[in-house]
C-alpha cells in the first residue's frame, strides 16, 4: 500500500512539476505580448501626430472681392456680353450651320469700240450746203432743187482726201459730174467725190482717213456756175447724210 502511494506520488509530482512549468511558459508568454502591445502604441500614437493634416484649399469668395465687370468695360476689353433679353436670337454660328460662299460675278469685258476719224475732203470754206428736203436754188441749170451733197470751194489740182476709213468701191465717169469716186465705209456709210482728175486709187483698195483720192478737176458741168470746187455726197443705208454733221460742223464757213 505503501509502495502503490509512492509511485503514484511521484508521478503525480512529476506532472504537476510540468502543468506549472506549462503554466509559467503561458504567464510568461502573455506578458511578453502583453508589454510588446503596450510599447507599440506610443510609437504608433507619434506617428500620427507627427503628420500633418492636410484640409482642402478653402475657397475665395467671390462675392465681395470679385470685380464686376460692367457692360461698357467688357465691351472695351473685347469680352462677350449676353444679352439681357432671353427672347434674344443667338447670332454666333452654331458648329451645325454652314458658310455659304457667294462667288461675285465675273466682270464683263469692256469693248472699246474707237469712233470714227472724219476728215475734211478739201479745205475750202463750204459754198453749197447739204439741203435735205429744202429745195436751193441751182444756178447752172436756174431751178430749184434738194441739194443732196456738200460743196467746197477748191483750187484746181488740189488734193482731195478720204472722208474716213474705208475701202474703195467703184471709180466711175459721170457724164456731169465728171470723174468720181465711192468708198464704202463702216456701219452702211457710204461717200461719194464728185469732179476729180488724176484720180490714184482703184476698186477694192483700203484707204484711210485723210489718204490722198485724187485731185479737184478745173470744172464740173453740172454746178459750172460755183466756179471750181470738190462735190462731196454721203449717204447711210443708201439715204442721204449732211457731211458737216460727220465732220461735227454746224456751220458754213
Amino acid at each position: 500500500m505503501k509502495q502503490y502511494n509512492s509511485k503514484h506520488t511521484a508521478v503525480l509530482s512529476t506532472r504537476g512539476f510540468y502543468t506549472i512549468l506549462t503554466v509559467c511558459c503561458l504567464i510568461i508568454a502573455v506578458s511578453a505580448y502583453v508589454l510588446w502591445t503596450s510599447a507599440s502604441e506610443p510609437e504608433q500614437d507619434k506617428l500620427q501626430a507627427s503628420t500633418p493634416i492636410i484640409t482642402p484649399a478653402e475657397e475665395p469668395d467671390l462675392s465681395e472681392d470679385t470685380p464686376v465687370l460692367s457692360e461698357d468695360s467688357a465691351v472695351s476689353s473685347g469680352q462677350d456680353i449676353a444679352p439681357d433679353d432671353p427672347e434674344a436670337p443667338d447670332t454666333a454660328p452654331s458648329d451645325t450651320e454652314t458658310t455659304e460662299t457667294v462667288t461675285a460675278p465675273e466682270p464683263t469685258p469692256t469693248v472699246t469700240v474707237n469712233a470714227p476719224i472724219y476728215v475734211r475732203p478739201a479745205s475750202g470754206a463750204v459754198i453749197t450746203p447739204f439741203s435735205g428736203d429744202e429745195l436751193l436754188f441751182q444756178p447752172t441749170f436756174g431751178d430749184w432743187r434738194v441739194h443732196t451733197g456738200t460743196d467746197f470751194a477748191a483750187e484746181p489740182g488740189e488734193t482731195v482726201l478720204a472722208l474716213t476709213d474705208g475701202t474703195v468701191q467703184e471709180v466711175f465717169e459721170d457724164g456731169l459730174y465728171g470723174t468720181c469716186v465711192t468708198l464704202s465705209h463702216a456701219a452702211d456709210l457710204t461717200s461719194t467725190y464728185r469732179g476729180l482728175t488724176d484720180v490714184r486709187v482703184v476698186a477694192g483698195q483700203a484707204v484711210t482717213a485723210g489718204e490722198a483720192l485724187g485731185a479737184v478737176a478745173e470744172t464740173i458741168d453740172a454746178e459750172e456756175a460755183l466756179g471750181t470746187h470738190l462735190h462731196v455726197e454721203a449717204a447711210r443705208a443708201g439715204t442721204p447724210v449732211d457731211v458737216l454733221e460727220l465732220l461735227g460742223e454746224s456751220e458754213i464757213e
